[in-house]
């Protein structure tokens, strides 16, 4: 098997577990069997611990001497600084999308909120998770920080892996009228409305969380 090849498989294996864990169908502290990664995607040891290291490095799963692997534990205050950041990153990516967006973006947005309605609409809890996660991502794409917009795929997982941990269960931590709201008020370019909302609405989704505090 060729470089490319092997790296084909190791993409696959890592981009699978960051939408394991975007979705929530893995909880953090859970162990991460190389034998079932091995059959799943029909390959060797030797890849899938090379997607382990990939995944480590990215913060999603831990590695243990003599233990193995298993998805990270966010700590209670990297929890609480998480959204401290989201907060600050997201404020400013709001402002570039206002005042940068085009037509094209609006039809990106007005897709994606029909499969969060559908979504929805089905009680689907794990695509409706997915797509939360991808609504802020979408965002990001849109205003040409390129910086931010690689960044968000850190805090967006990194999210999922609170949500799981801390999540108090509820269905709508994220509800699509949140999401609605917002994108009425990036087609109108009101930016401070905007800036308004998005801060709103991550301390909504903070407020669902277990981090005592208030």
């Amino acid at each position: 098997m060729g470089i490319k090849g092997t790296a084909s498989i190791e993409k696959a294996i890592v981009v699978s577990m960051v939408n394991d864990v975007m979705e929530q169908r893995i909880k953090p502290g859970a162990r991460v069997s190389e034998k079932s990664l091995c059959e799943r995607f029909n390959t060797s040891r030797m890849y899938v611990r090379r997607a382990l290291l990939i995944l480590a490095n990215q913060g999603i799963v831990q590695l243990e001497a003599n233990k193995g692997a298993c998805i990270r534990k966010p700590t209670l205050q990297q929890a609480m600084t998480l959204f401290e950041t989201r907060r600050a990153i997201e404020s400013i990516i709001i402002k570039n999308v206002v005042s940068q967006r085009r037509d094209t973006d609006i039809d990106k947005l007005n897709a994606h909120m029909a499969l969060e309605q559908q979504a929805f609409a089905n009680s689907d809890r794990h695509e409706l998770i997915r797509l939360s996660g991808e609504f802020h991502l979408l965002i990001a794409s849109f205003q040409n920080n390129y910086l931010l917009t690689k960044f968000m795929q850190t805090l967006v997982t990194e999210s999922s892996l609170i949500t799981g941990m801390y999540g108090q269960h509820s269905f709508a931590n994220c509800p699509p009228s949140e999401h609605l709201n917002l994108v009425d008020a990036i087609k109108a370019q009101n930016q401070e409305l905007a800036l308004e909302l998005m801060l709103a609405h991550l301390l909504h989704i903070e407020s669902d969380l277990a981090l005592g505090h208030t």
